[in-house]
């Protein structure tokens, strides 16, 4: 199995095939009929299927949306899995219970099976399958609440951890039913999603999408004679057997909009194996002050910014105030002794970047590590040190500032880059970080001039020309 595309390949209504380098998935991919209003899988494809040929071959795993006719045969899924063996098939209860009472049932045929019992307003589950990891949400059926009996999954998959695909089912229109698994979806970005067609054609569909998380779609479920006003929208969508959608991956690192404690903020959840560096002055000894500038350095160089912020306290001629390493070189030496403003409001810390690993420290801490540093920042003030807000801070405060900072997980696997969207004071910060992304230290980058560089999602934000700037490099 030697696939080296992160492929959609459309099937037929709404059976689609998913390849991710030597890993294939299908969903929906034996509905019993289309009602003579949505395409049948044709019988070529059905026999390549069962056969395990081309572009069939190597299935991994089969995902059903729900038991209806148009989506799944409960005698025809049963012949495939005795027929492909090394197949493993998640589904509903609904559908796993269609399938024990046809005469061909074979109960050896459990140990493949993966059913999910959902009921409304249940948690997300997750499962594994090899090196597909995935989730299921039971969304409503479309016409709700007349088909609320009807276990509708959506199942957002990732496979070899490197490409996420989510199928929608007949997901129903309603905003209600996404709010409260607002966490789940910020979770994981969705390189590609397939929702119903009818997702398009109502003025908030595409706000639906967006608040799932999802990068790309592609409309499925379309009938025989495409709509007009679908045609006339402007959206993706499949119609045609056999067509195809190069999914483009999303980066491991993205940033998702957040509401905290009635404040708005955006944060970016960077991996610890990102390629986080410190910037300060180009090839000819100039604070580089732009992401832009930045940006067209690089680009130079063969490199983009994926993520980029500004990265700690400056004076006038735009130089770090503290301790600061660019590309294993020390520039400025740490600073252990009061001075003025929010730098000296004790005790700051440092941001740092081992070969080994990253993290945020007090700076008296960080004095007492012996640390082989790639990259460094020393800001002002910490915001949580050891699970502990900052002494000085006070909820009451009504000093508000847009601000900027940084966390890292207690695992020491994630990162997280902070910025509120609304003017908030030291306090409410300081808890984004310990109470919402349970970081056990985090570091104050600045105020006034906090900025977000975020390409994927169209953000640059403009001001003040910077000192350092902190960025994550592709």
């Amino acid at each position: 199995k030697a696939h080296d595309k992160d492929e959609a390949r459309y099937i037929a209504n709404e059976a689609v095939l998913v390849s991710s380098g030597e890993t294939k998935i299908l969903f929906d991919p034996l509905p019993l009929t289309g009602f003579g209003t949505y395409p049948d899988v044709p019988e070529t494809d059905r026999k390549a299927m069962m056969a395990g040929t081309a572009p069939y071959d190597g299935i991994d795993a089969v995902f059903i949306s729900h038991a209806h006719r148009d989506h799944f045969s409960a005698s025809a899924m049963i012949a495939y899995l005795k027929a492909q063996t090394g197949v493993k098939l998640a589904a509903s209860q609904q559908a796993l219970e269609m399938m024990q009472s046809e005469e061909d049932w074979d109960a050896g045929l459990l140990n493949r099976i993966i059913s999910i019992d959902l009921d409304f307003g249940a948690a997300p589950i997750s499962l594994t399958i090899g090196d597909i990891t995935a989730s299921a949400v039971r969304i409503p059926h479309s016409g709700w609440p007349q088909r609320a009996d009807v276990q509708n999954l959506f199942f957002r998959v990732s496979l070899n951890d490197d490409v996420t695909v989510m199928h929608m089912g007949d997901a129903d229109i309603n905003p209600r039913h996404y709010i409260p698994y607002e966490a789940h979806w910020q979770a994981r970005k969705t390189d590609m999603a397939f929702p119903p067609y009818w997702i398009y054609l109502y003025p908030y569909g595409p706000k639906i999408l967006d608040f799932m998380n999802v990068k790309q779609s592609v409309g499925i479920h379309v009938p025989i004679e495409v709509p007009a006003d679908l045609k006339a929208s402007g959206a993706d969508y499949f119609s045609m057997g056999g067509e195809t959608r190069a999914i483009g991956k999303a980066s491991k690192d993205s940033c998702a909009p957040v509401n905290f404690d009635a404040a708005d903020f955006t944060v970016c959840t960077l991996s610890a194996d990102s390629n986080i560096q410190t910037f300060w002055k180009n090839s000819e000894g100039e604070p580089y002050s732009h992401f832009s500038l930045l940006d067209e350095a690089l680009s130079a160089k063969g490199q983009d910014i994926v993520i980029a912020m500004n990265g700690g306290m400056y004076d006038k001629k735009r130089a770090p105030v503290g301790y600061y390493v660019e590309d294993g070189q020390k520039r400025r030496s740490l600073q252990t002794k009061d001075s003025p403003g929010n730098f000296g409001l004790l005790p700051n810390g440092v941001f740092y970047v081992t070969k080994d690993g990253i993290g945020v420290s007090e700076t008296l801490a960080f004095a007492a590590k012996d640390l082989d540093v790639v990259s460094a920042t020393q800001s002002g003030p910490m915001l949580v040190i050891d699970g502990k807000l900052h002494p000085k801070f006070r909820r009451t405060s009504e000093s508000e500032k847009r601000r900027n900072g940084v966390g890292v997980s207690a695992d020491g696997q994630k990162v997280y880059f902070a910025i509120s969207d609304e003017p908030v004071n030291f306090h409410h910060f300081a808890r984004l970080f310990r109470d919402h992304l349970k970081t056990p230290n985090a570091l104050y980058l600045d105020g006034v001039v906090s900025r977000l560089y975020d390409p994927e999602n169209g953000r640059d934000d403009p001001g003040l020309p910077m000192g350092p700037i902190l960025a994550v490099i592709r």
